[in-house]
């Protein structure tokens, strides 16, 4: 069946929701106004903008217009690859509007697939849930979503291999502290520690579009 487009959303938590994209600037009204948002993430590539007709730009401005905080950091659809290499600059996105208290609507197109996987990301890197506390949680807002979990296992061990040296020292830490009683919990604290403290503080790479 061919996907018939229409705006809708689901709460994930009291200041993350997951819809669908708005497709012209007057469904921002509705989903500032019905969803109670003060921030939008648009995680569209120049593909989806271009097939659906939508002008990011006017978007954009209509935001403005409306007092809310837009951001955009595109992923390519159906595209595990580029999912894998945008999910970390899209996750840190997200935690930046977390930390300053936004109430944010993040989408894609459908908001089944690139908008979960996000929320996944933030999920359990920053806010440290479980894989299946996370999607149990995404779920429960968005009962249709497919989060690649390729992409995100990817990503995962993509940011493992790049801070690598920073978790082996503070792995090393924990273990001269004995906080825990096993390596293997010191490396998961190591592990968890460095990712969430890396996704807060990065900044913004050239993929990260703000226009």
């Amino acid at each position: 069946m061919m996907w018939t487009w229409s705006l809708n959303w689901g709460d994930i938590t009291p200041r993350i929701v997951i819809g669908t994209c708005p497709m012209m600037p007057s469904d921002l009204g509705r989903i500032k106004a019905e969803a109670n948002v003060s921030a939008v993430l648009s995680l569209q590539h120049n593909d989806c903008l271009a097939f659906w007709s939508i002008d990011y730009s006017q978007m954009h401005q209509e935001g403005q217009k409306l007092a809310l905080t837009m951001l955009r950091c595109p992923i390519r659809d159906f595209d595990i690859r580029d999912m894998q290499r945008c999910l970390p600059d899209a996750v840190a996105s997200l935690a930046g509007l977390q930390a300053a208290g936004y109430r944010t609507y993040i989408h894609c197109t459908a908001g089944l697939g690139r908008a979960p996987l996000v929320v996944l990301g933030y999920l359990t890197l920053v806010e440290r849930a479980t894989p299946d506390q996370a999607i149990s949680r995404i779920l429960e807002g968005r009962p249709g979503a497919v989060p690649a979990w390729e992409a995100f296992h990817g990503a995962r061990a993509d940011l493992v291999a790049q801070f690598r040296r920073l978790i082996e020292r503070r792995a090393y830490d924990l273990y001269q502290q004995s906080v825990n009683s096993s390596a293997v919990e010191d490396w998961c604290q190591a592990e968890a520690e460095i990712l969430r403290s890396v996704l807060f503080n990065s900044e913004p790479s050239d993929e990260l579009t703000r226009t």
